[in-house]
């Protein structure tokens, strides 16, 4: 399911019914007010505040705009091979990719199931740190492209999940501390924080990190590139 609309009294009213609707905990979802609980005759509050909302675990992952062309060229239109797992085409299209790119660096298998493949790419760190890019756009757009090639030609998907020299967990940390911050400055002002424009996988980092938070809670705003989390104080 994908956004959906609920309103109620309150946000929070409104964030519980949404979540109902979903089936999923209040916590779990990213909410965008669309109208506010407006003050009528004599200051008597009337109804509603209005959302859309939808469940965190479904937000999609942008398609990455970081790479370039020259750079990839086509490598991720591989062709079907029989005979060779998705992992092992998942490896070699990467090792084409980073081959054109003229990068000393390898993908190396961390883990597979039917589900998922995790793979690490490791090399000289000034090559790392193409391939993860600003923001870690570069490591986004392969991993997009990676799971073009392994999904294209055969039924079933496998979520690819990309990383290079342990990138993305040290982003998370980075990512979780920032949010923890925001909150202490939010819980300390009385007022919203709006964090800068991320990527989806950024914004739901920020989500989790305060979800459990009884003083703050978050929401998302904006369309496109400059959709970001604003964190603010429970009334």
């Amino acid at each position: 399911m994908g956004w959906i609309e609920a309103a109620g009294k309150t946000l929070e009213e409104a964030r519980a019914a949404a979540a109902s609707e979903l089936g999923v905990p209040a916590d779990q979802i990213e909410v965008e007010v669309l109208e506010e609980g407006a003050r009528g005759f004599l200051g008597i509050a009337q109804p509603k505040v209005r959302i859309r909302a939808r469940a965190l675990a479904e937000e999609s992952e942008e398609t990455p705009a970081a790479v370039q062309e020259e750079e990839i060229g086509e490598q991720a239109a591989v062709p079907s091979e029989t005979g060779i797992s998705k992992a092992q085409r998942a490896l070699r299209m990467l090792e084409d990719v980073l081959q054109a790119m003229r990068l000393e660096a390898q993908p190396r298998l961390v883990s597979e199931t039917d589900e998922e493949v995790q793979i690490e790419i490791v090399g000289a760190p000034d090559d790392i740190g193409r391939i993860i890019g600003h923001h870690g756009q570069t490591l986004d757009a392969l991993q997009y492209l990676a799971a073009i090639a392994v999904n294209r030609h055969e039924p079933g998907r496998v979520r690819i999940l990309l990383d290079a020299e342990g990138y993305r967990d040290r982003h998370r940390q980075m990512l979780e501390a920032k949010a923890h911050e925001y909150a202490r400055k939010v819980k300390e002002t009385g007022s919203e924080a709006v964090l800068e424009p991320q990527s989806a996988r950024d914004r739901r980092i920020v989500h989790m990190a305060l979800a459990d938070d009884p003083d703050v809670y978050t929401y998302s705003e904006g369309e496109g590139e400059d959709r970001h989390v604003v964190i603010s104080p429970r009334k």
